[in-house]
């Protein structure tokens, strides 16, 4: 994985994902899609998913791309966390010009059988005729939980606070 790499190679993944996340998400509010996700969209999310919000990138082409681009998307190395209990979801699935509803569906779907039964899941799909047979996922999840993203439980917190030790000087 991605902390087995050379320092420098782990970085230049990292500003790799990041790069096309924030160009997915660009895309995602910029581009009409057939079945359209806007700000309002990625807003709602966010404010109800509330805490910490990660995002998730999948690209995958040929048979079952549906699956796999879904699948790296979820084991994409910026989700390095447990996504069981989040709270929000946004999916954006794009693809060529036969993506089916039925993919755009099943992308969803998949994500929603990962995550908090009760999480609030918007998805949208667009087709880009420059993409042939592949199929991108950009996932954004709200309100998950790591200690890693500054969402430590109350327990972490108070040990922290405890461990510190403060001198004072008159």
């Amino acid at each position: 994985g991605v902390r087995d790499l050379p320092l420098d190679a782990a970085f230049r993944v990292a500003d790799e994902l990041l790069m096309r996340s924030i160009a997915g998400v660009s895309e995602m509010l910029s581009k009409e899609g057939v079945v359209n996700l806007d700000f309002q969209d990625l807003r709602s999310v966010m404010e109800n998913g509330g805490g910490v919000a990660v995002i998730g990138l999948g690209e995958a082409k040929g048979e079952g791309s549906a699956e796999k681009a879904t699948e790296e998307a979820l084991e994409s190395p910026l989700l390095d966390v447990d996504i069981s209990d989040v709270r929000g979801a946004l999916v954006n699935v794009v693809g060529g010009p036969t993506l089916s509803l039925g993919d755009a569906e099943l992308c969803a779907k998949l994500i929603g059988d990962k995550i908090n039964p009760y999480a609030r899941i918007i998805w949208g799909a667009t087709t880009d005729d420059t993409m042939g047979d592949e199929i991108r996922v950009l996932l954004v999840l709200t309100g998950v939980k790591s200690e890693q993203i500054g969402g430590a439980t109350q327990h972490t917190q108070m040990r922290n606070l405890t461990q510190r030790k403060v001198e004072f000087v008159n």
